[in-house]
């Protein structure tokens, strides 16, 4: 039986182990930290379980399709909740708007904000389903050579739906330069970790996907995914192991041996998929010899998405009107995006999503009870300008600050336990480059489909990739989609 290690047991890891059991493979699964989930983990404390990576699923169909792949039933093993709204935006002047996934109660938001705009919504929903549908073509698809993607098709496709055109300013002409609208229907490319300013218009159709397919929220939350992988990995006869750094991955001849791990210990595989941060492992676990298309040159030259600082609060009251999500627009929003993405500087007046999950399952907190999480984008750690020891408290104030103004003037006094996590975490636990929050690669032109790290080796046998570094992406439905993609590799290869 052919021998498979997989580095790292996040999503991609865990669909990637299952996908290869399913086909006969042995499988080994080795995780840095004691907790599987790698970028979806968990804080359980005092009566409060929180998520720290991904809170919510778009997309759910790919995670049905992939339980369907192994022989399971997705909603039989898991209860998922659709929210309503989708989210609530809160702009710098105190007004608010609700973003439905009702077209109707999508439509009267948006009329009480900006009355008349409504058709306008409509027809930029019309454009980014558009995009939704092309870009779905190469989602969905592995490459082997440049005209996957550059042929007179695909460059019709591009030319007719305008998506390599910026994305803030081609939403802004929907929307006649309302800026309130415009960063409402652009918002989203932050949680690729690319600011919507720079962001190519292709990524609309995040938007759309959000809006017309739904946001889910598994009852205990998306760590819940996690444990149900892991308990059918355990059930099949896959070999997890927590506490197993990884140091280096073998390599013979121009083929894998298998991987040794920090301890000294040797794993041997003829195959290895590595989960952990694509840049790390050509960097950290790959001999130079056998990285020449990655070197530390070109590692260097490629573009790190953004950080993100998180402020996990458990509150003695309960906010019966705060939906499960909210976003908060600083005031000057160019600057915010600006200081992240442009001069690495923390923002005066940080934009945040906030999360809210006990509005969807009360079960996360004590009785009477509400976790909060505020999730700030920073800039990642490239040049390690900010000492994060005296920048945390700093960053914390000012968003207990617009919190207190949007939310709750008292509720410093209402907060029973509190956890932080900064873009220094990131790197230390996860071993993510830079610290980044979102995935490690952002999510320009050039890195993006074919122009993305492929998921094998070129140059080493048995070598392959899985999770948000290589394509399609960063997101809970582009992992899954991503262990589908390298298993087809797998098995072309090697049944």
């Amino acid at each position: 039986m052919t021998k498979a290690v997989v580095i790292g047991a996040g999503l991609g890891g865990l669909a990637t182990a299952l996908r290869l059991r399913h086909a006969g493979f042995e499988v080994v699964v080795l995780e840095k930290q004691a907790r599987f989930g790698g970028r979806s983990n968990i804080i359980v404390e005092n009566g409060f379980r929180a998520d720290t990576g991904p809170t919510i699923l778009v997309m759910k169909d790919v995670l049905e399709n992939f339980y369907r792949s192994i022989g399971e039933d997705l909603h039989s093993r898991l209860e998922f909740v659709r929210l309503e709204p989708n989210y609530r935006l809160y702009f710098h002047d105190g007004s608010q708007l609700d973003l439905h996934n009702t077209m109707a109660e999508l439509a009267d938001a948006v009329d009480r904000i900006a009355p008349g705009s409504s058709p306008r919504v409509f027809r930029f929903l019309g454009d980014a389903a558009t995009k939704y549908e092309l870009a779905m073509e190469f989602v969905t698809r592995n490459y082997r050579h440049i005209t996957d993607l550059v042929n007179p098709k695909a460059i019709g496709r591009l030319l007719r739906t305008r998506a390599y055109q910026n994305l803030y300013a081609q939403v802004s002409r929907f929307f006649a330069g309302d800026d309130k609208l415009s960063k409402a229907f652009s918002f989203h490319s932050m949680f690729l970790g690319l600011s919507p300013f720079e962001a190519p218009a292709m990524y609309s159709l995040i938007t759309y996907a959000d809006l017309a397919l739904g946001m889910w929220f598994p009852r205990g939350g998306i760590y819940r995914l996690v444990e149900d992988l892991v308990q059918l990995a355990e059930e099949r006869g896959v070999w997890l192991r927590a506490n197993a750094p990884v140091a280096e991955i073998g390599i013979e001849r121009g083929r894998v041996t298998g991987v040794r791990l920090a301890s000294g210990e040797w794993e041997p595989a003829e195959i290895v998929v590595s989960n952990a941060d694509l840049p790390y492992t050509y960097r950290h676990l790959i001999p130079p010899a056998w990285r020449r298309s990655y070197p530390d040159q070109r590692l260097e030259r490629m573009r790190y998405a953004c950080s993100g600082y998180i402020l996990f609060l458990g509150v003695n009251k309960t906010y019966p009107t705060l939906p499960h999500q909210s976003i908060y627009f600083a005031q000057d929003y160019r600057a915010n995006l600006e200081a992240i993405f442009r001069s690495y500087s923390i923002p005066e007046d940080p934009s945040f999503h906030l999360n809210h999950p006990t509005a969807t399952d009360a079960r996360l907190a004590p009785p009477s009870h509400s976790l909060l999480y505020v999730l700030a984008p920073m800039p990642n750690l490239r040049g390690n300008r900010i000492d994060w020891s005296a920048a945390a408290p700093i960053v914390r104030d000012r968003l207990l600050n617009t919190l207190e103004r949007i939310l709750d003037p008292d509720i410093r006094q209402h907060i029973v336990w509190e956890r932080d996590y900064r873009p220094t975490d990131w790197q230390r636990d996860i071993n993510a480059v830079y610290g980044t929050a979102f995935g490690s690669l952002a999510h320009d032109f050039f890195q993006s489909s074919y122009f993305r790290p492929h998921n094998k080796s070129y140059e080493v046998r048995g070598l392959y990739f899985v999770g948000q570094g290589t394509y399609p992406g960063i997101g809970i439905p582009m992992v899954i989609i991503s262990a589908g993609l390298v298993t087809e590799r797998i098995l072309e290869e090697w049944l």
